[in-house]
This record gives structure tokens, C-alpha cells and sequence, in this order.
């Protein structure tokens, strides 16, 4: 598998993970807040992933949307979702390879390519967001997912 292929299919699977983690997570919290945040987050991932499905089915690589969907759901479970500024610290602690990759990905996939653009731009939304709801500042938080939602 070629280094493009390994990076694509990896990314799109983590999305599919991180749509159906966060779903999972506000499916079971009682903090309204929280769950308008979790399903931000969700929506981003399931977008995300959605755009990248174009490229994965495109280059003929096989998805498995199925287990990647089940991972994410065991992940949420063993997440424990109930230490906020827990969760969100390592959430902001697992972003920066995931990143790194990203911008690998895109600067060897096609020039200009939006869908590779969008997926940097969305885990960079996703460590602002984190960032901001650690320092308190929530509105703003919020405010950074939806831009992002609402930016494509």
C-alpha cells in the first residue's frame, strides 16, 4: 500500500471513530451543555468522514466503516466522559499526531484538494475548541465548531 493510500484510509477510519465516539459520549451524558458540544463534534467527525469516503472508495480501498463504527462506540465507553477538563485535556494531547499526519496526507494528495484542506482545518477546530473550553471561555468554544460546520 502505497504511503497515500495508508494515510487516507487511516484518516477516514479515525473519523469514523471520532463521529461514532462523541456520538456515543452524548447519547449517555446529562450536562445539556456538554451534549450540544459532543454533538458538534460528532457532526464534524461524520462530515469529515463522509468527504473522505469519496476519496477512499476513488482510490478502491476497503473502508470498514463497520468496524471503525465499533471501535468508537468501545472507545466512548472506556473514555469516562465525566471528567470534562479530563477528557478534553487528552483529547488536545492525542490531536498533534493525527495533525501531523493530515498535513502529510494533504501535501502529498492533489494540489488544492478541499477535502484533504477541510480535514486539516477540521482538527485544527477540534484543538481550538478543546482549548477554548478548558480556559472556560464556552461560547467561544462553541462558536469555533460551528463555524467550522458552517464553513462548507
Amino acid at each position: 500500500m502505497i504511503e497515500y493510500d495508508e494515510l487516507l484510509l487511516n484518516a477516514y477510519r479515525g473519523e469514523v471513530v471520532g463521529a461514532a465516539m462523541f456520538g456515543a459520549m452524548a447519547d449517555v451524558t446529562s450536562d445539556d451543555r456538554r451534549r450540544e458540544r459532543l454533538q458538534a463534534l460528532q457532526r464534524i467527525e461524520a462530515r469529515t468522514a463522509a468527504r473522505l469516503r469519496d476519496l477512499v472508495d476513488a482510490a478502491g480501498l476497503d473502508a470498514d466503516a463497520e468496524g471503525a463504527t465499533r471501535d468508537g462506540i468501545q472507545l466512548a465507553e472506556g473514555v469516562g466522559g465525566d471528567d470534562w477538563p479530563a477528557f478534553l485535556a487528552a483529547l488536545r494531547s492525542a490531536l498533534p499526531p493525527f495533525l501531523a499526519k493530515f498535513e502529510r496526507l494533504r501535501a502529498i494528495g492533489v494540489p488544492d484538494d478541499r477535502v484533504l484542506a477541510d480535514l486539516v482545518a477540521h482538527e485544527r477546530a477540534v484543538d481550538r475548541f478543546a482549548e477554548l473550553e478548558l480556559e472556560g471561555r464556552h461560547i467561544e468554544a462553541l462558536d469555533v465548531l460551528e463555524a467550522h460546520l458552517a464553513a462548507a
